[in-house]
């Protein structure tokens, strides 16, 4: 029998499809590639690819914009601090999240 495994890592979804996913507009996705937030795939034409684990991250960054008021620089400070004290983001930012939504 055939099994299909999901890899969340691998880019499946083009830009106009994962702004539909997500709910926002191509353009929202491109700014935060530029601005290191997110970064999908590309194919051998340069066309962008957006995984599963980039369409939860992109939630999270829309999730913490409008849930804690945060900007995009705002944004890449969480994550950078993150990075540098090696925590978990994902974990970090489901923390945060859920502390504002019991206030």
């Amino acid at each position: 029998m055939f099994a299909l495994f999901h890899n969340p890592k691998r880019g499946v979804y083009t830009i106009s499809i994962a702004a539909e996913l997500i709910g926002c507009h191509p353009r929202t996705l491109r700014i935060y590639e530029e601005e290191g937030l997110v970064e999908p795939k590309r194919t051998q034409g340069n066309y962008r690819l957006y995984s599963q684990e980039d369409l939860d991250r992109v939630r999270k960054i829309v999730n913490l914009m409008h849930e804690l008021s945060l900007n995009l620089a705002g944004v890449k400070a969480l994550f950078a601090a993150a990075d540098k004290f090696h925590i978990e983001i994902e974990k970090m930012i489901d923390e945060m999240l859920s502390s504002v939504k019991a206030k």
